[in-house]
Order: structure tokens, then C-alpha cells, then sequence
């Protein structure tokens, strides 16, 4: 028997959180976060270091940190254009003491992208719920914002295809419209006929849509800002269409002629 033990407690590892991201975000639904995160492991990603804490002299305890509602959203792709950051709501489980229960809260992520306010950036709890408001119009400046403040990320994938001339896998930035893909597609041919534009929904539906290749305003229905994994497709003209056909339609009987010359 130890009469006055003196016991030390150490946290080795903290257990992962589950937390729910809805609304106004590139892919809402449920993310699963490490229980403490890496200011250096964030760093070697180039994303933006938000968290540390400036009082805090032990290096090795800085450079860790507890989840936030900023690592939420970018795990969840980070905002879309019609986000509204300025109506952010988060709902927690009250604590039994206090009769259980769910308790909410209104945030304002503006001033964190555009002051560097991080009052806003709170901790994170499991079973926490972050809702988006979506607002009822585009800003295109706050997602350039979002891009710097590496809450989205800097580039995405998209596919173009069709009638241009370096079809396939393009790598462009977030703040990227359909005619930017297509510029980085080496371009449309000549011969083109109209744009095809599909998007696989967060909610499992298919965005389609048939553009006139014209010089649209940027973000615009007809030259929407993209997302990842958005597929353009450049059509046929009357003319390559015709073409193709009589090729399909001809190419049988070269080779029966062929043949009956040989």
C-alpha cells in the first residue's frame, strides 16, 4: 500500500471525432477527424496555419491542436460560392449536468477570412452538427478568399472532352469556370458544335446541362464555376456529324470493294 502515491497522467493519443457538415459545402455529409491534429503535418500540405497558439512556449505542444470548425468545412471541400460564412450554425449534445439536451450557436466566418478573427474558429466535440446557410447570391470573392485561406483547395480535377484539341484529365484552379477548362484543353476545334455539361450532385442527382460555346460571364448557368470532377464534353458541328456518319456507313463496303479487287 502506497499511502501518498503522486500518479502522473499522460494522453498518448486522443480517439477520432465524427461530426456531421451540411448544407452550403462541396460534399456535406459525415466526416470522421483525428482527435488532435498537426500544425506541421498542415504545413507540409501547404495549407494555412489558423490554430496555433501564440502563448503557449512548449514547441511541441504548439504544434498540436484540437479540431475546428475551419478543419470541418475544408475536410468536407471547403464553400461554395452561394455559402453564406456570416450564418454558420453549429448544434452540440448539452452536457448531462446541464439537462442534455442540444445547444446551438451562430457563427461569423467572414471576419476569419477576411480580418484573420479567429474567435469564430471554434473547437469541435463529437456528434456535433455544422450547418451552411446558403445565401441567395454568388460570391465569387469569397471563394477566391477560401482558396487563399486554404479552407478550399487550390486546384481540381475535371474532365474535358470531345471536340478540343488536348482532350482528357485537366487540372485547374477552384476559381475556374467551364471556359477556362476548355482553354486548358489546348482549346475548342473549329468545327464544334454545342457544350455538354455534367455534375454528379452531392445528393446522388445529375446535373445536365447543353451550352452554346459563347463568351458567357463567369459563373453564369452557361459557364458555371466548377467542381471537382465536373465532365464537359464538346460536341460534333453538323458538318463532323454528317462526316462521321458517311464514314460509318461506308467504311463495310470499302473493304467488301477491296476485297473484290484483290
Amino acid at each position: 500500500f502506497i499511502k501518498f502515491p503522486e500518479v502522473e497522467t499522460i494522453i498518448t493519443r486522443y480517439r477520432p471525432i465524427r461530426v456531421y457538415v451540411d448544407g452550403e459545402v462541396e460534399n456535406p455529409g459525415l466526416r470522421t477527424l483525428d482527435g488532435e491534429l498537426s500544425i506541421r503535418a498542415i504545413n507540409s500540405e501547404n495549407n494555412l496555419n489558423v490554430f496555433e497558439n501564440k502563448d503557449n512556449n512548449d514547441s511541441e505542444s504548439a504544434s498540436k491542436y484540437f479540431p475546428t470548425v475551419f478543419d470541418a468545412i475544408r475536410a468536407s471541400g471547403g464553400i461554395t460560392q452561394f455559402s453564406n460564412l456570416k450564418n454558420i450554425q453549429i448544434i452540440r449534445k448539452d452536457k448531462i449536468s446541464n439537462g442534455s439536451g442540444k445547444i446551438s450557436a451562430t457563427l461569423n466566418f467572414e471576419d476569419l477570412l477576411n480580418l484573420g478573427n479567429n474567435s469564430q474558429n471554434i473547437r469541435i466535440y463529437d456528434s456535433d452538427i455544422i450547418v451552411v446557410k446558403r445565401g441567395n447570391k454568388p460570391n465569387s470573392a469569397l471563394l477566391t478568399k477560401a482558396i487563399q485561406s486554404r479552407l478550399n483547395p487550390t486546384f481540381i480535377n475535371v474532365f474535358v472532352t470531345g471536340r478540343v484539341n488536348s482532350p482528357g484529365r485537366q487540372i485547374v484552379s477552384r476559381a475556374s469556370v467551364l471556359s477556362d477548362a476548355i482553354d486548358m484543353a489546348g482549346g475548342a476545334k473549329a468545327l464544334r458544335g454545342p457544350v455538354r455539361f455534367i455534375r454528379f450532385q452531392s445528393d446522388g442527382s445529375i446535373d445536365k446541362r447543353k451550352i452554346k460555346l459563347t463568351q458567357n460571364k463567369r459563373g453564369q448557368y452557361r459557364n458555371p464555376y466548377l467542381k471537382n470532377g465536373d465532365l464537359i464534353i464538346v460536341g460534333n458541328s453538323l458538318i463532323t456529324a454528317t462526316n462521321e456518319v458517311i464514314e460509318e456507313f461506308a467504311n463495310p463496303f470499302i473493304g467488301v470493294f477491296s476485297t473484290y479487287g484483290l
